[in-house]
């Protein structure tokens, strides 16, 4: 018989460690509005830690997801509790720890992005204005870094004024971007936590 618990804290660890990511933004990004300090979201030090709390949650992930593989035989949906004799020859590779890491991103950042669109169509229309005029900053103070000159400025300057941050459209752009920019990091956790093929998980479980 299918049983539902079973199935969600044992065969889909990557998804629930992905949940509670993003429900740490999601609830972190209400408590900055509510304390009035909506620039933070944008400091590099918001961003640290967020980055901080999404590769925690990929490299437990991906290790759990990795035990479950090995011990149902390099499956995710094998029998919960089998016999531990059983030979096991799954080999949880590269792109199986990808897979963990890309799940957990996919609920954490679709949850951050929720955060945001919850905040600027139904609580502050406000946050609108005030997003845009600090990625403006961002950009001034980035690309005058970088040398670009102020054609280049203006041209980016006005993308973000013409930009519908309050869209679900414009929310699924941001967090494929995002994906795509983390997904680099998962790559790295993935090479750090997959399993060798001439790895033998009966000769190693010690």
């Amino acid at each position: 018989m299918f049983n539902f618990r079973n199935f969600a804290f044992k065969l889909l660890p990557s998804y629930i460690q992905g949940f509670i990511a993003g429900l740490l933004v999601f609830v972190s990004k209400l408590v900055i509005y509510k304390s009035n300090s909506w620039e933070f979201v944008y400091a590099p030090a918001f961003g640290l830690v967020t980055g901080l709390v999404l590769i925690v949650a990929m490299v437990i992930g991906t290790q759990t997801d990795r035990r479950h593989w090995e011990s149902n035989g390099g499956s995710y949906f094998g029998v919960i509790g089998e016999n531990d004799s059983k030979v096991r020859n799954g080999v949880f590779g590269f792109w199986n720890a990808f897979g963990s890491c890309i799940r957990v991103l996919m609920i954490a950042l679709l949850l951050s992005g929720l955060a945001d669109f919850i905040l600027m169509n139904w609580v502050d229309v406000t946050l609108i204005e005030q997003t845009k005029n600090l990625r403006i900053e961002q950009i001034k103070n980035t690309y005058a870094v970088l040398g670009f000159d102020n054609d280049q400025i203006d041209f980016a300057i006005n993308e973000i004024r013409q930009l519908d941050l309050a869209s679900f459209k414009n929310m699924l752009v941001e967090v494929s971007n995002k994906l795509f920019v983390n997904g680099l990091v998962g790559l790295v956790v993935a090479a750090f936590l997959r399993r060798k093929k001439n790895f033998h998980w009966v000769d190693n479980q010690s």
